[in-house]
Parts: structure tokens; C-alpha cells; sequence
């Protein structure tokens, strides 16, 4: 290529950002940084290989073609709580460390065992064993009488769009995973006293916020709230959560009022998921709709990964056509491929 046929180039991307790029005879290159600022992008240069590749996101969703309420939790072995914003007591529990204090989180805890129930299950670590079952005895004993875990501190979710959440509140992230936690100690163990405690919880997704964690969606829909904000917030991610442990109890015990109130949380699901699709990627809640905010609060990608796993183990029981289309969308956000280009395929 002969040097008088390369010259620089301005390059404005969005009226906004400026750069210098490169025209080559009739091909106009431009700047990586550029397409990253403007576009958020995330690139990946393989030297080795002398290659680049340009993502929207660099995050990316395994697959979950069979949930079994027993088996690996939604590929938790991956997880690292260890790594996360926590401290260690001296029960080997994490507590969470806030701006505001360090407190006991259920939702972090379930997470750190559930992390290590999935190790266990792949490497028969003994150790691992040993922190899963902690973990299981901790919500053992800290079980309240109404069936619970509740969140000891005052709780600003969202501020400018909801009021604040007052101590002592419950979460159905927290009560799921609890679920989840305890039937997988209760079938480790062979002890039905962890699947007993894990009954004990349903209380709490029969009783309406801010006592419980019920919630309505149009008058009828039920939805289990992660915050039990005013007005609601409906959290996808807590409330699938909550769905997974529910059905993980119902799997460990046969109780048929925990399948009613997965088959109920089910309905809901469907009837709102499609709430959530932002034609590029997800919403995080709905407080765009039940506020006067106007903009939807958007999932970061890691949450819209979450999202994508969660629909897919509950996919993966209910084998249904509606929620295995917008599965498909959500999977095909994270490769750049909006729901317009979804549909002109």
C-alpha cells in the first residue's frame, strides 16, 4: 500500500467524541477508544493471536439445560463470596461490610454456602463439606419466629424513588436462597430438621410488605419482593431467586403449598417478564413504572447475566414457549443482537 494513499482523519462519533482515525484508500478505519467510549464497548486483543475482538460486553452466561434442585446451584462453584466486600467471624460467616456498618446479610450467606455445596459436589472437598453445613447451621439458628431471616438495618433502595426501608425487614432473596440452602443440607445430611426450618419460612411469602414479602402486580399478580419498598420495586432477580428456592424445598419435601406459591410466582413471571426486556438488555425493577422516575433502572451486564441464568434453570423445569423466546433475546443481548435484529432473522 503505497504510503500517499493512507492519511489521517477526524472522526466525531455521536456530536460527541472526538478522535483521529485512519482512511486507507476507499476504507475508513476508526479508533478502538473511540468505539468504546461512545458505544460502551469492551475489547479483547489477543496478541498471540494478533487479534481483536470488540464485544458490547465481555460478560457471558453458561448454560443451564437441566436444574436439579439437588445438583450444582446454578454454577455457584464458580463464585467467590471469599472476594466479595465481606469479613470472616469467628464462625467462619461473612458479614457484609456497608458504607453504614457490618451486618449479617441471609442473601450473602446462602451465596457463600451455596458456593461451596456446588465445590463440594465437584472436587468431594471435605472442606468445602465443612463450610456448606456452617453456613446450613447458621440459619438454623438464627431463624426468627415468624420463619425468617430479617435484614437488621434500615435499607435505602433506589433513594428519590422509594422510602427508605426500615429495620427489621425481610428479603425473598434471602428466604430463597435459605431454602435452597437448607434443602441441600437436608439432603446431604439426611436430617429433615433443615427442610422443617426451610417450611417454616412459607409464612413469610403468604404475608403482604412490609410484615412479609408479598407484593401485587395489577391487583392480582403475586410477586415475592426483594426490598419491600413503597411502591414496590419488583426486583427480577431476587424474585426468580425466591421461585428457585421455593421449588427446591417443594423438590426436597413434596409440600404442595410450596408448589402452589412456585406455580403462583410462576404465572406472575410470565405475565411480567416482558415488563422487563429493553429490547437491548434488561431491567433491574420496574421502579421506572411504579415511580414518577421516567427511566428504567438498566441491569448492569453482570446482573443481565444473572437474569439470563435464573430464566434458564426455571426454563429448564417449565419447558415453556413464551419464557424460552425471551430467554433466547436476553442470551442473544449479550453478542450485540437487539430484539429488532432478533426479529428480522
Amino acid at each position: 500500500m503505497e504510503s500517499d494513499q493512507m492519511k489521517n482523519i477526524t472522526v466525531v462519533l455521536h456530536d460527541r467524541f472526538t478522535g483521529v482515525g485512519k482512511k486507507v484508500g476507499n476504507e475508513l478505519y476508526v479508533p478502538v477508544s473511540l468505539i468504546e467510549q461512545g458505544y460502551d464497548a469492551e475489547k479483547v486483543w489477543n496478541a498471540d493471536s494478533n487479534q481483536l475482538n470488540i464485544h458490547v460486553t465481555k460478560a457471558r452466561a453458561t448454560k443451564i439445560k437441566d436444574y436439579q434442585s439437588q445438583g450444582n446451584y446454578l454454577h455457584f462453584d464458580k463464585n467467590r463470596v471469599e472476594n466479595w466486600n465481606v469479613e470472616f467471624d469467628d464462625s467462619d460467616i461473612p458479614k457484609t461490610v456497608y458504607s453504614f456498618g457490618k451486618y449479617y446479610n441471609p442473601a450473602t450467606i446462602a451465596q457463600y454456602g451455596l458456593e461451596h455445596y456446588s465445590l463440594y459436589l465437584n472436587n468431594k472437598d471435605e472442606q468445602s463439606k465443612r463450610k456448606f453445613l456452617i453456613v446450613a447451621d447458621w440459619f438454623l439458628k438464627n431463624q426468627d419466629r415468624q420463619g425468617g431471616w430479617p435484614y437488621p438495618f434500615d435499607f435505602a433502595y433506589f433513594p428519590g424513588r422509594n422510602l427508605n426501608v426500615k429495620a427489621p425487614w425481610y428479603s425473598s432473596i434471602g428466604l430463597g436462597m435459605a431454602m435452597s440452602v437448607l434443602s441441600r443440607a437436608a439432603f446431604l445430611t439426611k436430617d429433615r430438621t433443615f427442610s422443617n426450618a426451610a417450611l417454616r419460612a412459607k409464612f413469610l411469602f403468604k404475608t403482604p410488605v412490609p410484615r412479609g414479602v408479598v407484593a401485587k402486580f395489577e391487583g392480582k399478580y403475586l410477586f415475592y419482593e426483594e426490598c419491600p419498598t413503597n411502591p414496590p420495586s419488583y426486583i427480577l432477580n431476587g424474585f426468580m431467586y425466591s421461585l428457585i428456592g421455593l421449588y427446591d424445598l417443594y423438590k426436597a419435601t413434596g409440600n404442595q403449598e410450596c408448589k402452589r406459591l412456585y406455580d403462583q410466582g410462576i404465572v406472575t413471571l410470565k405475565r411480567m417478564l416482558p415488563l422487563y426486556d429493553l429490547g437491548n438488555r434488561t431491567a433491574y425493577d420496574l421502579t421506572h413504572y411504579t415511580t414518577d422516575a421516567g427511566y428504567p433502572n438498566v441491569a448492569k451486564w453482570g446482573y443481565h447475566v444473572t437474569h439470563i441464568h435464573l430464566l434458564a434453570a426455571l426454563q429448564s423445569i417449565e419447558k415453556n414457549p413464551k419464557m424460552g423466546k425471551i430467554l433466547l433475546r436476553w442470551e442473544n443481548y449479550l453478542k450485540g443482537i437487539t430484539a429488532e435484529k432478533s426479529q428480522q432473522k
